[in-house]
């Protein structure tokens, strides 16, 4: 992961997404900006452009919020002028950005990250960059277990996960593979075992289980279980539903709770 992109927006949960990015940094001695987008909205009455007026502003704000999270390694700052969620996604690609880490908000935890935040928005409009969510007062620790989640077993290829791999292995973290299907056959579990080849060299369980009742308190109980400090999930890009569509894909389903209070890290795949 060589270089950590931190969209904020000079919040306390901004500031809490920073300091677990700098953790983040200094264990993989990767490069970390620090993103902040502007937009202003034009009225007609509008004599003369506020836009230099707003960068500076903008400017004065980051200083005051990077001096929140003194870093010995430099730490990068772009400002710039657009819609939040294109932009991010727009700097992240061109910049080559390997990790995007962003704060949540909300009682109910990682819930609030696809009810139309701008996070949800990088996260859905982001086609190859995986994205750490960090929630409210997540306060940083060593990652031992990472839960990894996963509903469908045909993911594109090894490369889906590597950025799983990476934090694994930087980490010495321990991955705990959840997969639930309706009715268990031996073909799910060749499916499985296949998966898990990819963490050849790494610490892994595996759990084939039959579903029951309600997926939300299923992986919550599956997280408790393994003492996870991360929480990963796979998104698909081309209609396949795996568990990050079926717990957030309708706005019926985003208000159940999912109060899992642990970082996301969501991934993608085709």
């Amino acid at each position: 992961m060589k270089k950590i992109l931190v969209p904020t927006d000079f919040s306390g949960n901004a500031l809490n997404a920073l300091l677990y990015a700098k953790e983040l940094a200094c264990k993989f001695d990767s490069h970390l900006t620090v993103l902040h987008t502007f937009q202003v909205i034009k009225r007609s009455d509008m004599l003369v452009s506020i836009d230099d007026i707003l960068y500076e502003e903008a400017e004065k704000d980051m200083a005051a919020f990077l001096e929140k999270a003194p870093s010995k390694n430099p730490v990068g700052v772009k400002i710039t002028k657009g819609d939040a969620i294109s932009s991010i996604v727009s700097y992240a690609r061109d910049w080559g950005a390997s990790l995007i880490v962003m704060g949540t908000q909300g009682a109910s935890g990682l819930k609030e990250v696809f009810m139309g935040s701008t996070t949800g928005g990088v996260i859905r409009h982001t086609h190859h960059i995986p994205v750490l969510s960090i929630p409210e007062n997540f306060a940083p620790r060593p990652i031992q277990n990472i839960a990894f989640a996963i509903a469908n077993m045909n993911l594109s290829g090894e490369e889906a996960i590597e950025p799983l791999r990476e934090l694994a292995r930087r980490f010495d973290a321990k991955v705990h593979i959840f997969h639930s299907v309706k009715d268990k056959d031996e073909a799910d579990k060749a499916k499985l075992m296949e998966t898990a080849s990819w963490l050849e060299g790494l610490p892994y369980t595996f759990s084939l289980e039959e579903e029951r009742g309600n997926l939300h308190e299923t992986i919550k109980a599956f997280v408790k279980s393994v003492d996870a400090d991360m929480l990963c999930l796979v998104r698909r890009k081309h209609g396949t539903i795996g568990f990050f569509e079926r717990l957030f894909k309708t706005s019926a389903t985003l208000q159940e709770a999912f109060h899992c209070e642990l970082p996301l890290l969501v991934l993608h795949s085709e």
